[in-house]
């Protein structure tokens, strides 16, 4: 049997390579993550992943490491399939070519082949599959129309099982901080499974209106998962109130702490009540959207961001002694960027090049594994010759990646104390433009509190 033909079967080097090193550098990569409802997720069935597609392969990467009690093997557009090295990478990596009209149309049989393998790897129940209902990945927060493939590919898996339980589709959202930024947060939650026998009788008679039916199925069901904006006039908005509003909704709510869970909840909540006020009062909607405009404009010329305007003042003697207290740190943030400079600042450089926005985290992450494994493995060998005593070797080879996030830490820590310090200074001035921030920040929130309670 071919490699392909045995994807889905465990594989131990496949289970090194991922807790030693894809799951540990994922986790450098966002500084949080959370998955919620692995529960849901049948065991000892055929199951499909469907999640929504957003963030090219970063998605793949983060069912990979979010959920590592599996080895998901997954479908990818087959001209990522460039050579025969990288066929090598990705067929160990656990990833199928599936082929598209804009491979050529004779390049389309060959999806039989895969199709065969698919249902194969659901016969064997021994991993899921996970293929993207959208078919590519989308810049928005928003659930697009769903491609057929996976309803065929379900289908076919079903015929063995008939009207019988069998295959299931499990709805997926995949949420992150944001797309492309290194250290930001990543949020997974998993939906109930569906079963794809409940359309089986309907696929006998009528396989088109079958497959149309359960499309629409799993895409409301996406849509109640993710974090859906439908509207494209006010979206700008809407991600806006996510940070503007999102603490405040949160109290409304009475959700305490500050999780990702909260904030999607908070977040499904609030674009909800949005919605509702976009198709009762519009004009309450375009009142918010018009404060808005003005805010964000300000907001870019200052070079604020949506948290410094949540307060009034804030104590500048307090966040000048703060840099002052924090300069002996220094030596230590030398020593992190020292330890980490290839892998914070090369992957950036190769992004210019790229010009889908949504690959430039992918190519962050994938240079950062390459440089990250070469440069520590440079500074093992350095600290084995060079550093005294086996303690102090040990010492310095552990905390590698930890004085990087340390550096890290210590950056956001400098711009968010010169930001108070300048916004507050900004706040003593009569008619200041921080002060026109201010006011316009107060007035969103006024302006949604009124929104969501004339419902």
């Amino acid at each position: 049997m071919s490699k392909r033909e045995t994807i889905d079967h465990w594989s131990l080097l496949y289970w090194c390579t991922n807790f030693f090193l894809v799951t540990p550098i994922h986790n450098f990569f966002y500084r949080r993550i959370e998955v919620k409802h692995v529960e849901k997720i049948p065991g000892n069935e055929p199951v499909i992943f469907a999640p929504n597609h957003q963030n090219a392969l970063m998605d793949a990467l983060s069912l990979v490491a979010g959920i590592n009690q599996f080895q998901t093997v997954f479908l990818a557009r087959a001209d990522v399939f460039t050579s025969k090295l990288v066929k090598k990478v990705l067929t160990f990596l656990k990833i199928l070519p599936v082929y598209r009209i804009r491979d050529g149309r004779s390049q389309l049989q060959k999806n039989d082949e895969i199709f065969d393998i698919t249902t194969s790897i659901l016969r064997n129940k021994i991993n899921p599959l996970c293929l993207y209902p959208e078919g590519n990945h989308g810049d928005k927060r928003r659930i697009r129309p769903l491609v057929k493939g996976i309803f065929r590919i379900a289908f076919k898996a079903q015929e063995e099982y008939k009207s019988q339980p069998g295959v299931k589709i499990v709805p997926a959202c995949i949420d992150y901080g944001h797309y492309r930024k290194f250290r930001q947060t990543q949020f997974i939650i998993f939906g109930d499974p569906i079963e794809v026998c409940e359309y089986w009788k309907e696929y006998e008679e009528n396989p088109a209106i079958a497959m149309n039916r359960l499309r629409d199925h799993l895409s409301d069901e996406l849509k109640k998962l993710t974090i859906h904006i439908e509207t494209v006039e006010y979206y700008d908005l809407y991600m806006g109130l996510r940070s503007i509003y999102g603490e405040t909704m949160r109290k409304r709510m009475g959700l305490r702490g500050n999780s990702l869970y909260n904030k999607y909840l908070a977040d499904k909540n609030m674009i909800r009540k949005l919605d509702q006020c976009l198709e009762k009062n519009p004009e309450k909607i375009e009142k918010m959207n018009s404060v808005f405009k003005k805010y964000m404009e300000l907001r870019k010329k200052l070079n604020f961001r949506d948290w410094v305007a949540q307060k009034r003042r804030y104590g500048i003697l307090l966040n000048v002694l703060g840099i002052i207290i924090s300069v002996p740190a220094l030596p230590l943030v030398v020593l992190g960027l020292f330890n980490n400079w290839p892998h914070f600042f090369l992957p950036p450089l190769l992004q210019k090049n790229i010009k889908d926005t949504q690959f430039h985290s992918t190519a962050k992450w994938g240079a950062g594994f390459v440089l990250i494994i070469v440069y520590y493995l440079i500074l093992f060998v350095l600290a084995l010759i060079f550093i005294p005593f086996w303690w102090l070797k040990l010492l310095y080879i552990v905390t590698l990646p930890s004085s990087g996030i340390f550096a890290l830490a210590y950056r956001r820590f400098i711009i968010k104390s010169w930001a108070r310090i300048r916004y507050t200074f900004g706040r003593m001035k009569n008619g200041s433009e921080t002060n026109v921030l201010k006011e316009n920040y107060d007035k969103l929130i006024a302006l949604t509190n009124e929104a969501i309670d004339s419902l």
